[in-house]
């Protein structure tokens, strides 16, 4: 709740910063820039394990094994998976090093999301309305499953991510994914139109007639973001178990393993789109000062 405070602060007092064309032509531009710089990225493949020599602490990390057999060798690993799956899961057989230990003791995972992607006839939206909105209508159960709505409309902003006419509308709402478990795939897809109808029903109060004049509509579940992540449970990341004594204590890029760093949001300064493009920016800062 935290991130999600900053980016609505961020909205009211700087406005918005928003790349045309949607968030994917940033990946995009970075992926660009890799390849043009004679890089080369693979896509679609799956990590077996960080290969690492050495024991204690003389541990270091000298390549990676996909899921294909395939090995590449170099001085540094960077890991964009969870701080729980980069240790537990790819990491080769070792004990948990200390700092993993008091990062387990410090942060929990946090739930996964439904998301609800529509797109809407242009007129169901009033003269004026803006892009971006928070709903909580009992702060007392805000941090309870589908009760906080946060609810985008991109297309105010760029019009080029929908086609011409319509707006799109993204829906999301904290949920666990130990909830969409034990179903069949008949009960699970019904399940995903009870739970977007109750959320658009939820919206009418501020969009009337927002179901009827609905042209697209496709939910996302936790077993969504698990499946096309590759998160455990589909979680958005770590949060705090306890009241944290500010944002110092997430781990930094560096591990207790040589060679190995960690990036994403199992790193300071957390969640969220800015907080991640930091964490990257800074590690792979600091890998190509050691370079030169």
């Amino acid at each position: 709740m935290m991130n999600i405070g900053m980016v609505f602060c961020d909205r009211h007092y700087w406005g918005i910063n928003y790349p045309k064309g949607g968030v994917g032509k940033i990946a995009q531009a970075l992926a660009d820039g890799i390849e043009e710089q004679g890089s080369s990225i693979m896509y679609k493949v799956h990590l077996r394990k960080i290969l690492t020599e050495g024991e204690g602490n003389k541990l270091k990390a000298i390549g990676v094994q996909l899921a294909d057999g395939s090995v590449f060798h170099g001085q540094t690993v960077i890991s964009n998976a969870t701080g729980w799956d980069t240790f537990e899961y790819l990491v080769e057989q070792q004990a948990l090093p200390k700092s993993e230990q008091l990062f387990r003791k410090r942060y929990t995972n946090n739930p996964s999301f439904i998301s609800t992607h529509m797109g809407v006839e242009a007129d169901v939206l009033p003269q004026g309305a803006q892009c971006l909105h928070i709903i909580v209508e009992d702060w007392q159960k805000m941090q309870d499953p589908h009760e906080t709505l946060l609810v985008s409309v991109p297309s105010l902003l760029d019009p080029s991510v929908c086609p011409k006419g319509p707006h799109g509308v993204h829906i999301f709402t904290p949920d666990w994914a130990d909830n969409w478990k034990g179903m069949t795939t008949q009960q699970y897809e019904q399940k995903k139109k009870e739970v977007a109808n109750a959320l658009v029903k939820r919206l009418e109060a501020f969009f009337p007639g927002l179901q009827e004049a609905t042209l697209f509509r496709e939910v996302g579940s936790p077993r969504t973001h698990r499946k096309f992540l590759n998160r455990a449970d589909g979680s958005y990341g770590p949060i705090p178990s306890r009241r944290p004594l500010g944002m110092l204590g997430m781990p930094f890029n560096r591990t207790a393993v040589k060679g190995l760093y960690c990036v994403g949001d199992s790193t300071f300064p957390g969640q969220g789109v800015n907080a991640v493009v930091f964490s990257g920016f800074g590690c792979a800062h600091s890998n190509a000062q050691s370079a030169v």
